[in-house]
């Protein structure tokens, strides 16, 4: 039942973390939840609305999806790519269903069983091939130029962020000036991410189907695996060598400050804000055995899909060995490349996060504001153009409204306005019953639950317990490694959480839409990376033979 207060006015000005859809459009919920986790502040959500417009539309055009001239920043609702409804993130189905549509090797179904974690039934947006011409002239360059791009954006960001939250903006004036800089690096970088996660799409596919052609439905996740250049593992070598007094911690957050828990919120505080999250982690780490570091976990990872490749290149013959060929090379280089562009522009939006809490400190010294961070209840043109009159008022209302919008849900799949109801909490999984997902990083493995829902206000996880999570961000990949499985609520075989846990070995079963809310800390769960179901073997004393 929706709350009386959750259909607040569709004035931006009023509550800009809720729009009204046409009748008739699809969204979700899903996948978009890894960027912009929860209910996001005025000031995170009109930024990420506006650069993803940009992005989107632009990468749609630059591998001839759309023609340039029909690039709109600003759309009309039903051709956006995101909206927001009670404070919950929702991408347009519809829209991207289209571009699947268009896209030479993908297809709607494919593209919302990879990404979203299930394809609408009676999906009725067939294959089109009135841009294959475009895109056949378009694409070819824009592939082959990615990856010097987004290495090109990757120095840069890496280089712009060190130096920008080191030297934080002096006053109002200059903090607007930096924050214009910074969103339109924030929306090229974007741009080439959208186009490395659409090919990345693409390719996972193909792989898809070769695995299906071999007769070993599955292998793809192998295929999938060990891939090298992810950044997360990175992260996570590092952490190691950390909590092994190999690296200092300052070293650490010199290179990687710039996660931390729910990242893509811009209100959240960076592990260079707040390492104590870190530190925690340290204890388990390092009372591991070597052979468990993300190195020798690469290592297992890089031999399995060697191994695989050598079981699907057997099954093959002709010129579908040579096609096979062809795509694990270019799915060896380019789905890592998903997880670059998603480390630049985090390093951007760790500076928008820096330079917005400078304003707010400048704002607040000057009256105009009560606090610094109330600067994130204003939207970004209210940033950079100037609160209106009666901001004190105003931003005691959005947070009001902001805080109430955490204790509603929308469904993870709607047409048109969605319905709102007050978050619950489902009955528990009985002990021997089962909840099933996608399948996205093979192995079976057994092990106690830890339900997080906020990394930033846990203790660390006990090595070997499986995690059960509604999302992941990068920022989760220090508790990767020491979990035994992960269930994951939202996302597909391309989501961030299956992508590393791929990487890293680890039997991953993610789009179960409510593992978090029907199982519970201290169960006994048996994950099965292969064919998506996780079981409750056991429960507070009670095993899979008790009734």
């Amino acid at each position: 039942m929706s709350s009386p207060s959750a259909d607040p006015s569709t004035d931006p000005s009023a509550d800009p973390l809720h729009q009204h859809s046409p009748p008739g459009i699809w969204w979700t919920t899903a996948n978009v939840a890894e960027a912009i986790p929860g209910v996001p502040t005025p000031l995170g959500w009109t930024f990420w609305s506006e650069c993803m417009e940009y992005a989107a539309q632009w990468s749609f055009s630059d591998v001839g999806l759309i023609p340039r001239a029909a690039v709109e920043v600003s759309p009309p609702m039903e051709d956006r790519f995101a909206a927001i409804f009670f404070g919950r993130v929702a991408t347009n189905i519809d829209l991207l269903a289209r571009v699947a549509a268009a896209f030479p090797g993908s297809s709607p179904e494919a593209f919302e069983q990879q990404f979203f974690g299930s394809a609408r039934p009676g999906l009725e947006i067939k294959t089109s091939r009135s841009r294959y011409a475009a895109v056949a002239t378009k694409l070819p360059l824009a592939v082959a130029l990615l990856p010097r791009r987004l290495a090109a954006l990757r120095a840069e960001s890496e280089t712009y962020w060190r130096a920008c939250v080191t030297d934080r903006p002096g006053d109002v004036a200059a903090g607007r000036r930096r924050l214009v800089e910074t969103t339109e690096r924030f929306k090229n970088t974007v741009r080439y991410h959208a186009m490395a996660t659409l090919l990345a799409q693409a390719l996972y596919e193909q792989v898809g189907v070769l695995a299906e052609l071999a007769g070993r439905p599955g292998l793809e996740m192998s295929l999938a695996s060990g891939l090298g250049g992810l950044e997360e593992v990175a992260v996570a070598t590092d952490l190691w060598d950390v909590a092994r007094k190999r690296l200092a911690l300052e070293t650490f957050l010199q290179r990687h400050g710039f996660h931390g828990p729910e990242e893509g919120e811009l209100s959240s505080r960076s592990w260079r804000e707040e390492p104590g999250p870190l530190r925690l982690l340290l204890g388990t780490y390092e009372s591991m055995a070597e052979d468990r570091s993300p190195s020798a976990a690469y290592r297992r990872q890089v031999a399995e899909r060697e191994a695989a490749e050598a079981e699907l290149m057997a099954s093959l013959r002709g010129l579908t060995r040579q096609r096979a060929r062809l795509v694990l090379k270019m799915a060896r280089r380019y789905i890592p490349l998903r997880e670059v562009g998603k480390t630049s522009f985090l390093q951007l939006l760790d500076v928008v996060r820096s330079t917005s809490r400078a304003i707010g400190e400048g704002l607040a010294a000057g009256g105009g504001l009560g606090a610094p961070d109330d600067v994130f209840m204003l939207t970004l043109d209210e940033v950079l153009h100037g609160a209106p009159a009666g901001a004190g008022e105003l931003v005691g209302q959005r947070r009001q409204q902001w805080e109430k919008y955490h204790e509603l849900r929308i469904p993870e799949r709607f047409q048109g306005q969605p319905v709102a109801e007050r978050v619950g909490r489902s009955d528990a999984t009985a002990v021997g019953g089962s909840i099933t997902g996608v399948p996205v990083s093979p192995g079976l493995v057994e092990g106690t639950a830890r339900v997080i829902t906020d990394p930033a206000a846990c203790e660390p996880l006990v090595d070997g317990e499986i995690l059960v999570a509604r999302t992941t961000d990068p920022s989760w990949v220090s508790m990767f490694l020491t979990a035994g499985g992960l269930v994951i609520d939202i996302g597909g075989a391309m989501s961030h959480g299956a992508i590393v846990a791929r990487e890293l070995g680890i039997p991953c079963v993610i789009g179960t839409e409510s593992g978090t809310e029907r199982l519970r800390s201290g169960d006994r769960l048996r994950v099965d990376g292969n064919s998506g179901e996780v079981q409750v073997i056991g429960r507070d004393g009670v095993n899979g033979s008790d009734p």
